[in-house]
């Protein structure tokens, strides 16, 4: 039998793709190898994230599984970010929910009262990293419960998965954080461990010259915004869908894999690194 009885998968969504690994192999040595389905764009008045979702339970069904469980990967399509300054005056949940949510409404207007916002645990004088996820999109995913008992043990955004994974690669120096995934970059700006800036932007290009066009304006943005003054440039660590561990073939970049074999390309979305 392929999968155990209680299989564990690792899935990642994107707009149009979907890749799907399963645990128990990679544990077993049998490699990270994953099922890439590459999906037409939603219809235009469809939410981005109904191609992915329509696939994985067609995928399920077709397999047959039964008591699956999910660890569910969100490409920086299907989230949006904010980084949001600390509010002292905030001291109760409630009242920094509502403030989180207020600035999501007011970021993207009454679209974002259909989202489910999260965000970190407010430290002291630091900026506080949101993000938002579509309400449906998660309906959608605990209604895969129908088929065969799956179950979605996480639901987590793909940046924030990463970000944990390679975090003690940064260190407390003054760094960038990339994200690069098939038509979008998101990075963020760290000065001694804390957020001092993070945005995500499009680009159309197939190949790494889409995210490269984007790197240096991104990064004009974010410092004009935090007004933070790094001399010289800091080092830029990047993750995703492209590079190899170590590559520093282009200067003040570096690439964050794992040595020896690790998954690679858009694979990498499913396992979280």
């Amino acid at each position: 039998m392929l999968f155990a009885d209680r299989p564990l998968l690792q899935v990642a969504l994107l707009e149009n793709c979907l890749v799907i690994g399963n645990a128990e192999r990679q544990r077993n040595k049998a490699g990270h190898k994953a099922d890439v389905l590459n999906l037409p764009m939603a219809a235009p008045q469809a939410p981005a994230w109904q191609p992915a979702v329509a696939a994985l339970s067609g995928w399920l069904r077709e397999r047959g599984l039964q008591r699956a469980q999910l660890r569910v990967f969100l490409s920086s399509q299907l989230v949006r970010w904010q980084l949001l300054e600390w509010q002292p005056q905030l001291t109760r949940p409630r009242e920094l929910d509502a403030y989180v949510h207020l600035r999501f409404r007011a970021t993207f207007g009454a679209v974002a009262d259909g989202w489910r916002v999260v965000h970190t645990e407010p430290l002291p004088g630091r900026a506080l990293p949101a993000c938002a996820i579509d309400e449906a999109l998660l309906a959608e995913l605990q209604a895969l419960g129908s088929i065969g008992h799956t179950k979605v043990a996480s639901v987590v955004p793909y940046f924030s998965a990463a970000f944990d994974r390679w975090r003690g690669s940064l260190g407390h120096q003054t760094a960038w954080f990339g994200v690069i995934e098939p038509g979008s970059l998101t990075l963020g700006l760290l000065h001694r461990g804390v957020w001092q800036g993070l945005r995500s932007a499009r680009h159309a290009q197939p190949s790494a010259t889409g995210w490269r066009s984007l790197l240096p304006a991104l990064q004009a943005q974010i410092r004009l915004a935090s007004g933070i003054e790094v001399d010289p440039s800091p080092p830029v660590y990047l993750v995703g869908c492209g590079g190899v561990a170590g590559d520093r073939r282009e200067a003040g970049v570096v690439w964050l894999a794992a040595e020896g074999g690790g998954p690679s390309g858009v694979e990498r979305m499913a396992w979280g690194v």
